[in-house]
């Protein structure tokens, strides 16, 4: 039960992601990990993106970024513990402006509490913040801010939750990147 729940959660995020970069009227693919073209005018080149990372020390001193994938319209990024027992994935998609980063949060939010079976508790960052702690460990945070969104989703091997301290300041250290990273 514990595995299929953190496979649900994770199946959820990268879904949401999926979602959450078509526009209105596209629809999800069924991969979940395509995202929608926009102009040159309203998005950087995807290596432009980088930047929206996290730092590996904004995690702590023993982190490392192992993968990082640029996105047309985001980046994703794994950081693991020297101990390979925790885990953090990350995700930051930029959209043409802040109502529709607002509503493609709200929608991944949506998607996956019902996929995990839990809510979202409001937290006060960025805009619609909210964090769900699943019943196997896992804790996903997700906010937008301007014209970006973020989702960040915490997995330990020992099966507890990331305390909600760390969540928040590590959140609030993702919401910094954006805001000095998207103009």
């Amino acid at each position: 039960m514990k595995k299929s729940k953190a496979v649900v959660l994770g199946a959820a995020v990268v879904l949401s992601v999926g979602i959450a970069g078509c526009s209105a009227d596209q629809e999800p693919s069924s991969t979940g990990t395509s995202v929608a073209p926009t102009t040159a005018a309203s998005s950087p080149a995807a290596s432009d993106y980088a930047n929206l990372l996290i730092k590996p020390s904004d995690i702590d001193s023993d982190w490392t970024l192992k993968t990082s994938k640029a996105e047309q319209n985001g980046i994703t990024g794994v950081y693991g513990n020297g101990a390979g027992t925790e885990k953090i994935s990350t995700a930051v998609i930029v959209r043409d402006n802040p109502t529709t980063a607002t509503a493609a949060v709200t929608a991944a939010k949506n998607d996956v509490a019902q996929k995990a079976g839990a809510a979202f508790t409001p937290i006060d960052i960025g805009v619609d913040g909210g964090i769900l702690n699943g019943s196997d460990g896992t804790s996903v945070v997700m906010f937008a801010e301007g014209r970006a969104f973020a989702i960040i989703e915490f997995n330990s091997k020992t099966g507890e939750h990331v305390p909600a301290e760390v969540a928040f300041a590590i959140a609030a250290k993702q919401d910094a990147a954006i805001k000095n990273g998207v103009k």
